[in-house]
């Protein structure tokens, strides 16, 4: 089964949230950084876009350590953007859907690929992954007949946006608050269940550490 043709990730924060005082990509568990298991899922898309900011040499090092054929795109303004922007910058020429994920999340392998093949059979849908509320600032989703028909911060439901979509780069604008509330204005969109976990927080990632996901054959092969 062909790929999906792009991905873009969004490595440009500062991760102040985690205190570290590290670009959360970096930051490893079983002695690989979070951006190693990002790239191990997609070695299949032949075009792979890395938006960097903070720390960027240091993140652009330690991909072409796994990867050299990769595109890095600059976002000079990561201190005073969010992820949208860097999403948008990521997805600048393309026409088509593409993989926009953030750096700082595991995800479970084979839940990823089933997420993936998805794209593949629905290359015109806009889908949204959406995992089990389990994260510390998570932003919820609301589902009906598996569609997304809202997100909140406030209102827990059993499943959290995934910071995971396959969407047209036309979906996003240059600037705003977040990316989900970009997505708002889109609604409804189709949800895929994925098995992940976004570090946020300290204890994101201990959650993430305890986990099986990072001990997956795919990972450590």
């Amino acid at each position: 089964m062909p790929s999906v043709k792009h991905a873009i990730i969004a490595a440009a924060g500062v991760g102040s949230r985690l205190g570290l005082g590290k670009t959360k990509c970096l930051l490893e568990i079983n002695q690989q950084p979070l951006i190693a298991y990002l790239l191990k899922l997609l070695e299949d898309v032949e075009d792979v876009r890395i938006v960097v900011g903070f720390q960027e040499q240091e993140v652009i090092d330690t991909v072409l350590r796994y990867r050299r054929n990769v595109t890095f795109v600059r976002n000079p303004d990561y201190l005073s953007t969010s992820t949208l922007t860097s999403y948008w910058l990521g997805g600048q020429g393309l026409n088509e859907n593409c993989l926009f994920m953030d750096a700082d999340i595991i995800f479970e392998p084979e839940s990823f690929m089933r997420f993936k093949n998805a794209c593949i059979r629905n290359q015109w849908d806009n889908i949204i992954g959406i995992t089990p509320t389990k994260t510390h600032d998570a932003v919820y989703v609301s589902l009906v007949d598996n569609k997304v028909v809202g997100f909140s911060r406030q209102h827990k439901t059993d499943y959290e946006w995934a910071n995971l979509c396959f969407i047209h780069p036309k979906l996003l604008t240059s600037a705003g608050e977040s990316v989900f509330q970009q997505l708002a204005l889109h609604l409804p969109l189709t949800a895929h269940d994925i098995d992940s976990f976004e570090i946020d927080t300290k204890s994101d990632m201990e959650q993430a550490i305890k986990s099986s996901i990072a001990e997956s054959a795919l990972y450590i092969s």
